[in-house]
C-alpha cells in the first residue's frame, strides 16, 4: 500500500514537472503576428501653406481650413478644425500697440492667470503662453506693429497638440511678393489662401 502510494505520488511530481516544463517552451515560442492589429502607424502627409500677407508654415491633411474671408480688420484669421476631434487651432495677425512681445503678453487680459515661458517663434524672440481653463497653448510674437499667433484650444488635448506644435514650429515670414519656392521639404502641395478652404 504504501509503495503504490510513493509510486503514485512520484508520478505526479514527475508529471508535473514536466507540464511545466511544456507550459514554459510554449511561452517561449515566437507569438504569430496578426496583421490586422499590427499594422504601420503612419503619419499624416504635411501641406504647405504660403499666405500673401507675408508667411508661411506646415500643417496635417485631413484638416478643414476655414479662411474666415468675413474678417476684414485681421491680417490672418486661418482656423484649422477637424470633424473627429473636438478644438481647435487659430493662426491670427492682428494690430497691437504693445512695443514687443513682453508688453503684449502683459497687456492681454486673458493671460492675467496663464503660465508663460520665453522661446522663439518664426525666428524671432516670442512667447509661449499656457491657459488652464479652457486649456490652451499660444505662440506668438510681435514684430512692425503686428501680434503674430497660433493659438490652440486643445479640447481634445493629444491630437491639437500635435497639429499646434506642427504649425508653430514651421511657421516662419517671408517677403511679400516674393517668388519661388517656399515648401519646405516633404510638403504634398502648396496651398495659397485663395485656394480651396477644405482639404480632406
Amino acid at each position: 500500500m504504501k509503495k503504490s502510494l510513493v509510486a503514485i505520488l512520484v508520478g505526479l511530481i514527475i508529471g508535473g514537472i514536466g507540464f511545466g516544463g511544456y507550459l514554459a517552451w510554449l511561452g517561449s515560442q515566437p507569438k504569430p503576428k496578426n496583421e490586422q492589429t499590427e499594422a504601420p502607424v503612419t503619419a499624416p502627409e504635411l501641406l504647405s501653406w504660403r499666405d500673401p500677407n507675408g508667411f508661411s508654415f506646415q500643417y496635417p491633411e485631413g484638416l478643414t481650413v476655414n479662411k474666415h474671408d468675413e474678417d476684414q480688420q485681421n491680417y490672418a484669421h486661418i482656423e484649422f478644425t477637424h470633424r473627429d476631434h473636438p478644438g481647435n487651432v487659430i493662426i491670427w495677425g492682428k494690430d497691437t500697440t504693445a512695443a514687443d512681445t513682453t508688453a503684449w503678453v502683459k497687456t492681454e487680459k486673458r493671460f492675467s492667470s496663464a503660465s508663460t515661458l520665453d522661446t522663439t517663434f518664426a525666428n524671432f524672440p516670442g512667447k509661449k503662453v499656457l491657459i488652464a481653463d479652457p486649456k490652451q497653448i499660444i505662440v506668438g510674437t510681435v514684430d512692425d506693429g503686428i501680434v503674430w499667433t497660433v493659438e490652440g484650444l486643445l479640447t481634445d488635448s493629444d491630437f491639437w497638440t500635435g497639429v499646434h506644435t506642427t504649425i508653430a514650429d514651421s511657421f516662419k515670414f517671408i517677403p511679400v511678393g516674393s517668388d519661388g519656392e517656399d515648401s519646405a521639404a516633404g510638403a504634398q502641395e502648396v496651398i495659397s489662401a485663395d485656394e480651396e478652404e477644405v482639404l480632406e
